[in-house]
């Protein structure tokens, strides 16, 4: 049995985001159930400023074959997943979400290139801060389109940032 490609474009972006947060020195984590949207959670291990163990959740996506609007890649998000990823930290949810979007090769042999200096995974990860606006019905819409700003590149500095708090989020 062959795993879709949609399976294993997806497993791969998860993996990447993972790896990524152990890189940071951040712990991530899997809930054993995905029924709220949330992929990963990424906690910092230890004290920020008056904040103990600090973590943001996250919705990974993947796209190997994006469409860009200015300077932005478009996504469209099932209102479900997108309505996951709004509303207002302490009133609606726990804890700050985001929106990873891994844009990856179309052929899973191209994700990961190999010698004995080095692995390079490809290509790179974004984020958008999606929290704070108002969430879609469903009834009247199926997809919401979001652009995912290509400055914002999910690197270690800038997710160390995300978890401790210490970036400026919006980011679109």
């Amino acid at each position: 049995m062959t795993l879709n490609s949609e399976v294993w474009q997806g497993h791969f972006a998860e993996g990447l985001v993972w790896a990524l947060a152990c890189a940071a020195g951040l712990n991530p984590g899997k809930r054993a159930l995905d029924v709220d949207g949330v992929d990963i959670q990424i906690c910092f291990p230890g004290t920020v400023g008056t904040r103990r163990y600090p973590l943001i959740e996250a919705q990974v996506k993947s796209c190997s074959n994006p469409t860009y609007v200015d300077n932005s890649l478009s996504y469209p998000i099932p209102v479900k997943n997108y309505n996951d990823l709004v509303g207002v930290v302490g009133e609606d949810l726990p804890s700050r979400r985001y929106l990873f979007l891994a844009h990856v090769p179309a052929e899973k042999n191209s994700y990961v290139e190999s010698s004995a200096e080095f692995s390079r995974f490809r290509h790179a990860i974004y984020w958008v801060d999606l929290m704070d606006r108002e969430p879609i019905d469903p009834e009247k819409q199926a997809h919401k389109s979001v652009h995912v700003p290509t400055s914002n590149l999910l690197t270690v500095e800038t997710l160390t940032g995300l978890v401790a708090g210490s970036l400026a989020t919006g980011g679109e």
